[in-house]
């Protein structure tokens, strides 16, 4: 891109258009409804989209700033509210001389398997939710560091890097109390053994006090399912398991996930019933 195009698109492009651009490029991808949610005031996450939603987007697409997924979320029928919409080189170029970086290297853009797509979304879904509910008032999200920026390396039991993926890490603050989060968001396609797996590897983190040493805690561990069955599933296969530290973890769908960050993770489990 060169220096005129550049000053065109500062001339061009509201306060409001580079902060889509920041926030799809952040997420890797956004849904239209994610989009309007986050920036034109959409309170429903299934009622009509605002116009100036779709124009926006339209617009940005026309700019070649933006491009949608030729796989729509729901299909067809779901209308321009299930485009998925991804960043262009040409809009994550401009974007870098937007914010004063250095230029980056070529993107190469692609469909992504529907695996991967829906997982991404998905984080998404959960980071959107926690702005939400801080934007009413209940808590503060004072931080959120998303994969790869919330990975921590430490070593293992041979003195090898072994690398912990979480998906997100957050603090939330509540009634003067500041909580930590390592977030896992599962959809449901995994067996159980694995999610165990996931879950010792935590606690071998955890024994090497890195993470101690850097915050005086180690955070919560949630694992943010897509319904009541897989919560069920997962809550039962932590509990029988003998080698899991149940004050660790807490497995929560999505109406579950406010009331959460809400309360925190001791008394969310009180009110449950539930040891995890």
């Amino acid at each position: 891109m060169n220096r005129d195009s550049t000053i065109d698109f500062e001339e061009r492009l509201s306060e409001r258009d580079w902060l889509i651009l920041s926030s799809v490029r952040g997420f890797r991808f956004l849904t239209t409804r994610q989009i309007a949610r986050q920036f034109f005031g959409q309170a429903s996450r299934q009622g009509p989209l605002p116009r100036s939603a779709n124009l926006a987007l339209v617009r940005l697409r026309e700019l070649g700033l933006l491009a949608n997924l030729e796989r729509r979320i729901g299909g067809v029928r779901a209308g321009s509210g299930g485009f998925v919409w991804q960043l262009t080189e040409r809009g994550d170029r401009a974007l870098a001389s937007h914010l004063g970086q250095a230029r980056p290297a070529r993107m190469r853009m692609h469909e992504p398997g529907t695996s991967f797509l829906d997982h991404t979304l998905a984080i998404a879904e959960v980071v959107l939710t926690l702005q939400e509910v801080a934007s009413s008032g209940r808590i503060a999200l004072s931080k959120t560091e998303p994969e790869p920026d919330c990975w921590r390396n430490y070593l293992g039991p041979s003195g090898e890097t072994i690398t912990l993926k979480p998906d997100i890490a957050v603090v939330t603050v509540s009634s003067g109390f500041e909580d930590h989060w390592f977030i896992e968001v599962d959809r449901s396609t995994e067996p159980p053994s694995r999610v165990i797996r996931k879950c010792l590897q935590y606690q071998e983190y955890l024994a090497t006090g890195r993470e101690q040493d850097r915050l005086g805690l180690f955070p919560a561990v949630v694992w943010a399912v897509p319904n009541e069955r897989r919560r069920g599933q997962l809550v039962q296969r932590l509990l029988v398991d003998g080698s899991i530290d149940q004050r660790l973890f807490t497995v929560v769908t999505p109406g579950e996930l406010e009331e959460l960050v809400d309360v925190g993770a001791v008394e969310f489990h009180r009110r449950r019933g539930d040891t995890t």
